[in-house]
């Protein structure tokens, strides 16, 4: 499998906390506290291995306001927050439903590295559920990630929850 650049983990990091930080619109997620579970998995392409990078759980506040400023359901929210950090980025296949919302979105970062993700999200008034898969080419190395996160209402915020 091609090692992935610290670089790079930052990239898909970046990618990742956006959709753990994103939001659906007020009239489908409950504000509150929200409990998200993340897995980011990494195929070979040579071998077909699946290998775990990472797994993390948080607890997270989120706010009315930041539900309304963050329509999590809407393709192509990740397009503007890539753009931002200096990558070229384009959009297809855009989907939605009152509770779900897919799209294909394809970036050219700064240092030639272009990821072409696929993205499907769900949600409910107490869960949310998405799937990012990633193919990305570095130098004509090429790896296939996964981020699975699944979140779900926990009721109240509490102090020790960073809040959105």
């Amino acid at each position: 499998m091609p090692r992935i650049s610290f670089r790079l983990q930052l990239a898909v990091a970046t990618v990742f906390l956006t959709h753990a930080h994103g939001a659906s619109a007020q009239s489908v997620m409950q504000p509150g506290g929200w409990e998200i579970h993340a897995k980011i998995t990494a195929q070979d392409p040579a071998t077909g291995e699946t290998k775990k990078l990472s797994e993390a759980a948080m607890k997270q506040c989120l706010s009315a306001a930041f539900l309304d400023n963050n329509p999590y359901l809407t393709p192509g929210i990740d397009k503007e927050k890539m753009i931002q950090r200096g990558a070229t980025c384009s959009l297809a296949d855009e989907k939605r439903t009152e509770n779900s919302a897919s799209w294909k979105m394809a970036c050219k970062l700064a240092d030639g590295t272009l990821i072409d993700m696929t993205i499907n999200n769900a949600v409910s008034k107490h869960s949310l559920r998405s799937d990012i898969r990633q193919v990305i080419d570095k130098g004509g190395k090429t790896a296939q990630m996964q981020i699975a996160m699944n979140s779900k209402f926990v009721g109240d915020c509490t102090k020790d929850m960073p809040q959105l």
